[in-house]
């Protein structure tokens, strides 16, 4: 058994929401349909399908020349994001159609009765590429709107996880999609993921100061200290309202800190707004509260994504990702966990020291989550050869006709493209201080001078992809940006010549 500290981020911090819709524009056509797409698109002989839930907006479509697709991920899709946001801007730009489509497993596209692990072996990046791969085939074809969209060109779009599928599609099928955009897409399967903490670190320094990481170090110094005591399992029960009495047993004692600290300061950070971090670091250096492990608790306990308790029962935590009903609460989180133990890996330990939780988190405790949620056939062999598999068909370089949007504040970026990575027909902009998917959302809501120019080049880009002109980046960032804007401009210059 490992030490009885491990510190580790929640599962839970791993899934991306559906970016928050932004406020509507122009007119309602916004229609919820459904395409049958098969279940499994690798072996001919399984001739089985399910329905896909997609949302399809014409409002710009006046030719049927060009249809955008926002890519859905690991969450239930909504309409709202064919209403509003940069890609709804783009399609008004090219005078394309909208589609959203829904990963399968998640929301309404349900596949299998449930999600037990036999029925889970069709969950994976392959099987929802062909699914994208067959929905563009059907839009094209003139079993829909008459073949108004027979000629189409198509861009993708997506964030996160979505984005991530979006460059794998340009790469899978370059004959179906001509131009995509992502947005915070990691691309690089890895095992042992410390990065994400380390940017957590970061972004609580550059925003609240030195004097905010040295309080959360402190606090969970005092943290460790009042655990050892005898009484001390008790008094941190009740300082951090557990769900039940906090016990010594080491597997419980992990998930206290995964529901009770890291979880929170993962989602302070990957959804931070303007403000969001020195709020909360001026809570947590507050003078006039002596124990900075009190102070620990109190901004713990207040934020409002918190639980209404912290469990801290491994055993509960096992019971409800063992629940294979779709209809279950941590139902996503069964679903995308599974993802991470087959493809991605993507453990946030603790293993750098450059964070303030103190103890590194074991590997093994992840490879030992794999098997207690599905079965003991989950080994660490089994992970490590589906990562290695990833990474060798999707991650060796950037496709052409991609651009990707980077922002330094985002804790998932280092799995994700960097200006080393970009290429003349590849972009990446990379935007200082900007978390998580923030350049999806619409022209007029940024953060900075550079997110909102790198925006407008997104939509440039997309564009031009979607018309076949040249695929500039101009004037698409200050600062880093705009270097590597130049370069890029000057690398596609130079391949003219």
């Amino acid at each position: 058994m490992w030490p009885f500290l491990l510190l580790f981020s929640t599962a839970s911090a791993l899934v991306t929401r559906e970016p928050p819709v932004p406020a509507p524009r122009g007119r309602d056509l916004v229609e919820e349909m459904w395409v049958d797409v098969r279940l499994d698109h690798f072996h001919a002989s399984n001739v089985d399908t399910f329905p896909m839930r997609f949302y399809y907006n014409p409002e710009f479509a006046t030719t049927g020349d060009h249809i955008l697709i926002y890519v859905g991920g690991e969450w239930s899709i909504s309409p709202g994001w064919l209403r509003a946001g940069l890609m709804y801007e783009a399609a008004a730009d090219a005078g394309a159609a909208m589609f959203y489509t829904e990963h399968r497993y998640y929301g309404k596209t349900r596949p299998t009765e449930d999600t037990s692990v036999p029925n889970l072996r069709y969950l994976t990046a392959d099987q929802a590429l062909a699914d994208l791969a067959q929905f563009i085939t059907h839009v094209r074809s003139e079993q829909f709107e008459d073949g108004k969209y027979r000629n189409a060109s198509v861009g993708l779009v997506g964030c996160s996880y979505a984005g991530s599928l979006a460059t794998w599609a340009r790469r899978a099928a370059p004959h179906l999609v001509d131009v995509a955009f992502s947005d915070s897409g990691p691309v690089r399967a890895q095992e042992d993921f410390p990065e994400y903490l380390e940017v957590i670190s970061s972004a609580l320094e550059t925003q609240g100061g030195a004097a905010c990481v040295s309080s959360v170090r402190a606090g969970m110094e005092g943290l460790v200290a009042l655990l050892e005591t005898s009484d001390g399992p008790q008094r941190v029960s009740e300082m951090f309202n557990t769900c039940a009495p906090l016990t010594p047993s080491p597997l419980d004692l992990a998930t206290f800190f995964w529901f009770g600290v890291t979880e929170t300061f993962a989602y302070l950070v990957q959804y931070a707004t303007p403000g969001d971090i020195e709020q909360a670091c001026a809570k947590l250096t507050d003078a006039s509260v002596a124990d900075p492990t009190l102070r620990l608790a109190s901004w713990v306990t207040s934020q409002s994504n918190a639980q209404p308790c912290i469990e801290a029962r491994y055993a509960e935590v096992v019971a409800s990702h063992t629940n294979t009903s779709y209809d279950a609460e941590d139902s996503v989180m069964r679903l995308w966990t599974y993802q991470l133990c087959v493809d991605y890996g993507w453990w946030q330990t603790t293993s750098s020291s450059e964070q303030p939780f103190l103890s590194a988190v074991p590997i093994e405790y992840f490879h030992q989550m794999c098997q207690d949620f599905y079965s003991s056939d989950f080994t660490r062999a089994r992970t490590t050869a589906g990562i290695a598999r990833t990474n060798l068909l999707f991650s060796s370089s950037l496709p052409d006709r991609v651009v990707s949007v980077a922002g330094t504040g985002d804790p998932w970026s280092p799995a994700g493209p960097g200006a080393r990575d970009a290429t003349a027909l590849a972009p990446v902009l990379v935007v200082e201080g900007v978390t998580h998917c923030r350049a999806i959302r619409p022209t007029g809501d940024s953060e900075t001078e550079q997110l909102e120019q790198a925006k407008n080049s997104v939509k440039e880009f997309l564009k031009a992809g979607l018309k076949g002109e040249p695929l500039f980046i101009i004037n698409s960032a200050s600062g880093a940006g705009a270097s590597l804007a130049l370069a890029v401009v000057a690398m596609f210059v130079t391949l003219l010549w």
